[in-house]
């Protein structure tokens, strides 16, 4: 595991032993009680099954806010602000934009857009009931669940017309070869159906950039997030779409992780 001890200190703050991990290092003298050892190593050892410590802490931060998350969700990336940050960006620059997440999850992305800007009209949509559930949550507990709607269905098919400004996805961009490789704590933990996007990891992208059209404002955009290696492909089916202002933006390590397109009639 990349990092061992901060995640045994998260652990061991999970137990109510410790208020924040600064203690340990302030108040080495404090001892713990048996129940608290106890249920310490429990933690450690559903860790070392490989269960993800967002899943067993319950939370995850994302764009410096707490999200609630499960195994109903997909745990929130660092990579994924930078979709965020674009969506953020781009709402800025128009009034009182509308706006879909698409495949919300936890509702990071709707979240802190709405977060961010306040005068957005939000919407994020899920095929997942209990997605949605989790996104509802963490939309009022980051003071927000009034100023998004929720809506449960499939991709695109439940909007209407030329009803959005921004189009924003985390989609599932995981093919079937690289879904197999995947480490155990996601392949076996996580749900299958926010990763796999069938043989090549763009079935889900593809349907997105080729309807999103019918329910973008003439002007509007979409951004996607894509899998390192995807940014040709996908920005050729933005360009066969008949798109324009076509970039793709690189994420903290370098990787282009976000495409952005224009849709004009």
């Amino acid at each position: 595991m990349d990092n061992p001890a901060l995640e045994s200190y998260l652990l061991l703050s999970k137990t109510n032993a410790i208020s924040n991990i600064s203690e340990i290092y302030t108040h080495p003298e404090k001892e713990m009680g048996s129940e608290t050892v106890g249920r310490f190593y429990e933690l450690l050892a559903r860790r070392a099954n490989n269960e993800p410590a967002a899943y067993i802490l319950g939370q995850k931060e994302f764009y410096s806010r707490p999200f609630v998350v499960n195994p109903k969700v997909l745990i929130p990336r660092p990579e994924t602000e930078l979709l965020a940050e674009e969506a953020i960006k781009l709402s800025s620059t128009i009034d009182s934009p509308t706006i879909l997440d698409l495949g919300t999850g936890s509702g990071c992305i709707a979240v802190t857009v709405a977060s961010e800007n306040s005068s957005a009209r939000v919407f994020a949509s899920d095929l997942s009931e209990h997605a949605l559930d989790v996104a509802k949550e963490n939309a009022w507990k980051n003071s927000v669940g009034d100023r998004i709607s929720f809506i449960q269905g499939d991709l695109l098919s439940s909007f209407k017309k030329q009803a959005f400004d921004i189009v924003v996805s985390n989609p599932p961009y995981v093919s079937e070869s690289e879904f197999r490789a995947l480490e155990p704590e996601v392949k076996d933990c996580e749900p299958a159906l926010a990763l796999l996007a069938g043989r090549d990891g763009l079935s889900c992208i593809k349907k997105i950039v080729t309807q999103a059209p019918r329910i973008l404002k003439d002007g509007g955009w979409c951004l996607v997030e894509i899998g390192a290696g995807q940014s040709s492909s996908a920005m050729g089916l933005f360009e066969e779409t008949g798109y324009s202002e076509i970039s793709a933006h690189k994420d903290i390590s370098n990787t282009e992780r976000v495409i952005k397109a224009q849709w004009k009639k």
